[in-house]
């Protein structure tokens, strides 16, 4: 594992065994770092794929965190999206990885940026991936293009920072938007 030089944000690659594999981009939560994450690919595809393991852009008390929570969210979600679409053109650019085999994933804070920029896509992406997030803004700002574009969307039902009935509602507004939508 090392990291990807010129990407505007903290981070480690994972290489897949083969070249012509997808890329799933990993974003942890508030207060954390991304390397609580390095243990993911072997719960999921293994070697199999690439991993992109992202740090958030600015220090909190603890870790670290994608934007704040004092009423200044859409400042701080706009402006991770803005590092995340120059890591989507660095990566094609000099990885040679393009946007449409990227998974966006995230947890929390990860989670609401994941979704907060696959939906403002104007090229689609491989995939969205929410785990434990919500959807800032509704969809106003939505694409028609980021409806390609399948979002798995999960929530633990016992977490007591964000409400259960929060994502399964957001997950709703997605479906009849028209996003594929896998919801669990």
């Amino acid at each position: 594992m090392k990291p990807i030089a010129g990407l505007p944000l903290r981070n480690h690659f994972l290489p897949a065994d083969r070249k012509d594999s997808g890329l799933l981009i990993v974003m942890h939560g508030l207060g954390d770092r991304m390397e609580s994450f390095f243990d993911f690919p072997s719960f999921l595809l293994g070697s199999r794929i690439s991993y992109l393991f992202l740090n958030a852009p600015d220090e909190y008390v603890v870790g670290w965190k994608w934007y704040d929570l004092d009423g200044q969210q859409e400042t701080g979600l706009r402006k991770s999206r803005e590092l995340l679409r120059k890591v989507f053109a660095h990566l094609e650019a000099e990885e040679g990885i393009p946007t449409d085999q990227i998974v966006l994933s995230g947890f929390s804070q990860g989670a609401v940026v994941s979704l907060y920029t696959g939906i403002r896509q104007e090229v689609p992406l491989a995939g969205i991936g929410a785990l434990s997030g919500y959807l800032f803004g509704g969809l106003s700002e939505s694409t028609e293009e980021s409806k390609k574009t399948p979002v798995f969307m999960t929530h633990g039902l016992y977490d007591d920072v964000l409400p259960f009935q929060t994502s399964e509602q957001h997950a709703e507004e997605l479906s009849e938007a028209g996003y594929k939508l896998d919801w669990r």
